[in-house]
């Protein structure tokens, strides 16, 4: 039996979010068995000497499958790890917070934790965007391997736990593309950075790829997640920037015309955590919660391997019923030769361009203390190709 989602809502108002995600796995919707489920999720809580309220965003049981977060098996791995002394509220679907609110009520104590995308992070902890320079990264688990290597940590987590009291922990990573509106329905397909000139990209709130779009000759304009499927349907903006898992679970493949697979920037799902609710808790608990995140980024990154064929479609090898296929009709995949590519990396890359991004490279460099995209550059090409190694940054 599939859950619908009128279904998970009731049982989410009713018996919380947890005893949803339990009917939706346990396929029912028995009032006995979903009644059951929460009394002995509640009696656990009473248990717990820490809770943690972790707002997920826009992440729910239904875009889960695109966007791999692992943010419900997270949560359960810190359970079951810390033997009940953590319990972990889970809120999802935006209950807790916007993708535009999370790092900054995790960054006032109003939430002990929270997921949006690091790009989104960036209105608030600035160098949230340190990893996101345009065209460097050739594959995702390079980044992730970053993430992982305790030799990288003073490039990034330990700028945001210095610097804004936030514990990065761990995050999905896709590659951002451009996503055309509808009024692209009967243009060439645009392989060349003059087809995509003066027009209005939606963008995150990101100073990085603001940069990059203005690289391109295209206008930015910084506009909510909620908001963005109404602006591409409007006309408002002509195309958007993010990534496949993100536009295919949010409906956005039915306004777009064309998608430009230029693997430009990172997209990161992030899940972070207020440093002063990490330190209240024992040495130990606190690595059961970074054992649990790294167990998550692992995860995620082998889930979305799999789901990019099989769900959204964006993958090398996508199936009939994955996402894109279906939009086939309508939307259509442009994938560039390597001499189109260069094109755009000669327009948009930090090497070709140093006088674009001088200003973000000197304020990252003075946060971390480092040449911070000549540290990275120089991981990125040390690590490009290689396999994820999932090793414990903290050790």
């Amino acid at each position: 039996m599939t859950l619908s989602r009128r279904d998970f809502l009731r049982i989410s108002a009713d018996y919380g979010t947890k005893a949803a995600v339990f009917a939706a796995v346990a396929g029912t919707t028995s009032a006995t068995l979903i009644s059951q489920f929460a009394a002995k999720d509640a009696q656990a809580a009473k248990k717990a000497k820490y809770t943690i309220r972790h707002g997920v965003s826009v992440v729910n049981p239904k875009n889960e499958e695109f966007l791999q977060t692992r943010a419900y098996d997270f949560a359960k791995w810190i359970e079951e790890g810390s033997d009940g002394e953590i319990a972990v509220q889970t809120l999802d679907s935006g209950q807790a917070c916007a993708e535009n609110q999370c790092v900054e009520r995790v960054g006032a104590g109003v939430l002990d934790m929270g997921n949006s995308s690091a790009q989104n992070a960036a209105a608030v902890i600035y160098h949230a965007q340190a990893l996101d320079w345009p065209f460097l990264w050739r594959d995702p688990q390079s980044l992730l391997n970053l993430l992982h290597d305790p030799a990288m940590n003073p490039v990034y987590r330990d700028v945001w736990r210095e610097k804004y009291g936030v514990e990065f922990l761990y995050c999905t990573n896709e590659l951002r593309d451009i996503f055309m509106g509808l009024k692209y329905s009967d243009l060439p397909e645009v392989r060349h950075p003059d087809g995509l000139k003066g027009r209005k990209l939606r963008i995150t709130n990101s100073t990085m790829i603001q940069n990059f779009a203005e690289s391109l000759g295209m206008s930015p304009v910084p506009l909510a997640w909620t908001e963005t499927l109404e602006g591409m349907k409007s006309g408002v903006v002509d195309g958007m920037e993010t990534w496949g898992g993100a536009a295919a679970s949010f409906g956005m493949t039915k306004v777009t015309a064309q998608v430009l697979e230029l693997d430009f920037c990172p997209g990161t799902g992030s899940c972070f955590m207020n440093l002063r609710a990490m330190e209240r808790m024992p040495g130990r608990l606190q690595d059961v919660v970074r054992e649990a995140a790294r167990r998550a980024s692992e995860e995620s990154y082998n889930n979305l391997l799999v789901a990019l064929n099989t769900v959204t479609g964006a993958g090398p090898n996508p199936t009939p019923e994955s996402n894109y296929v279906q939009m086939q009709d309508t939307m259509r995949h442009v994938r560039l030769t390597e001499d189109e590519m260069e094109a755009f990396r000669e327009r948009g890359s930090v090497e070709r361009n140093g006088q674009i991004y001088s200003e973000i490279r000197k304020e990252l460099d003075s946060l971390a203390g480092l040449d911070v995209f000549g540290a990275i550059a120089e991981f990125e090409e040390k690590v490009r190709g290689k396999p994820l190694n999932p090793q414990k940054w903290w050790a």
